[in-house]
């Protein structure tokens, strides 16, 4: 099963983790709210609701998930032009990962009833974030 798991992110890293371009982000800052985090903060946590789709404008941020023995492990580390979510942030439910911020960090948050006006204002770019949400989901969670 790890092997099948490992091909999708083989195959899809980019549609996985995609980065948005300075123009993509303008679109979308109207849909959320910025907000500072510290070095070692919690962005979100695994079991618990997340603020929702997060855009890293500056910083850098590490994203770990944790097996049923509760051992981390290292998904991605998300910087400048990258996001975080999950299919649960459209419907504000917990989150499946835990992201750290390893640096001060700058970021714009989505909340759950702004992503879903992003994903109808901005057909494009929303089309691009579910996929992207929808591709997580399938790796953090393989049949």
């Amino acid at each position: 099963m790890a092997l099948a798991v490992q091909s999708i992110l083989d195959q899809r890293r980019d549609q996985i983790f995609p980065k948005l371009d300075p123009l993509d982000i303008e679109r979308v800052r109207r849909f959320g709210d910025v907000r500072s985090f510290a070095a070692g903060e919690r962005l979100m946590t695994a079991g618990q609701v997340s603020p929702g789709l997060v855009v890293i404008l500056a910083g850098r941020v590490a994203v770990a998930r944790h097996d049923p023995l509760g051992i981390g492990q290292q998904i991605v580390t998300n910087a400048q032009g990258n996001f975080m979510g999950e299919l649960a942030d459209l419907a504000g439910r917990p989150a499946f990962v835990d992201a750290t911020a390893e640096e001060a960090v700058e970021a714009l948050i989505i909340a759950p009833e702004r992503l879903r006006a992003l994903m109808i204002a901005e057909a494009e770019l929303g089309e691009r974030v579910m996929r992207a949400l929808i591709l997580r989901r399938m790796y953090l969670d393989p049949p």
